[in-house]
């Protein structure tokens, strides 16, 4: 096959797992007879990388969309789940994406379908994020409404001790004068 019956597509290393679920995820929604989506990934769908050149079928792709609860049993897999090139010496950023011309499949309205799932989590992601922060947020006041109360507790009781042992309350309660007589009783000052 020539490179212009592929339709190809661009990925960044680190994007090739969520774009391979989206994937995952169109194929089950065009719901694809599995003996024709077998045939798709054998005939030829493959990434591969634009620095070095290495491939990865389409099964792997697949493989790559499954969590990472695991280990994968491939190498090149588990290295892709990493964010890195399959190849171990490659440090690169992007891989091309081959897709086939097959007689079942119209790549171009999966690629479509592809991309608003990709958004779709895109968006539930988001979502999930501002809920997060807004929780976060939500703990946050509820600890400085906390110490403020220990901290206005503290001060009353404070407050209420000076107030009982008779101290001196600044703007509530101004000092007592005193007389007081210097010289012991029954002692006449000197004249």
């Amino acid at each position: 096959m020539t490179r212009e019956s592929f339709l190809v597509r661009q990925e960044h290393v680190q994007n090739l797992g969520r774009f391979s679920q989206a994937l995952a995820e169109s194929l089950q929604q065009f719901a694809f007879d599995q003996e024709i989506l077998s045939s798709a990934l054998r005939s030829g769908i493959f990434a591969e990388c634009v620095q070095c050149g290495i491939r990865v079928t389409g099964e792997e792709l697949l493989e790559l969309s499954e969590p990472a609860k695991a280990p994968a049993h491939n190498p090149r897999v588990e290295r892709l789940r990493q964010g890195y090139c399959a190849r171990n010496s490659c440090d690169t950023y992007f891989y091309r994406l081959l897709f086939p011309a097959h007689p079942d499949i119209d790549w171009a309205t999966v690629l479509a379908r592809t991309e608003s799932v990709a958004a779709e989590r895109v968006q539930q992601v988001e979502a999930g994020d501002a809920m997060n922060e807004a929780a976060k947020r939500a703990a946050r006041w509820r600890l400085v409404a906390r110490v403020g109360i220990g901290l206005a507790a503290v001060a009353l009781l404070l407050l209420v001790r000076q107030w009982y042992l008779g101290g001196r309350i600044p703007l509530i309660r101004e000092p007592e004068n005193f007389q007081v007589d210097h010289f012991p009783s029954g002692q006449q000052p000197p004249q």
